[in-house]
């Protein structure tokens, strides 16, 4: 594990004027994963635009960690089934 594939949880908080308990509060409710680097707690690289979308739906609509699980639940379906679109239109694509 090296510190460049994670975000320290302490610097990304400092940088977006957040409460560290926000990010374990999203944790609890498996939003995001936190792993401990050395000794302290990091967010993975790859999540940081899930967890900055839901940083921004947080300020922007006041929603808490129940209702960011709701949306994001909600936009990995959309995301599935826009993937599911997609391979639809392709396998027609070959009978046209």
């Amino acid at each position: 594990m090296t510190e460049e594939q994670y975000i320290l949880i302490r610097d990304f908080c400092a940088g977006h004027s957040l409460e560290e308990h926000f990010l374990f509060q999203l944790r609890d409710y498996e939003l995001i994963r936190i792993v401990e680097v050395g000794d302290q707690p990091a967010v993975p690289r790859e999540e940081l635009g899930r967890l900055e979308r839901m940083v921004r739906l947080y300020r922007d609509l006041e929603m808490g960690p129940e209702n960011l699980q709701v949306v994001e639940h909600l936009l990995m379906r959309m995301e599935r089934l826009q993937e599911e679109i997609r391979e639809l239109r392709r396998r027609l694509g070959r009978w046209e």
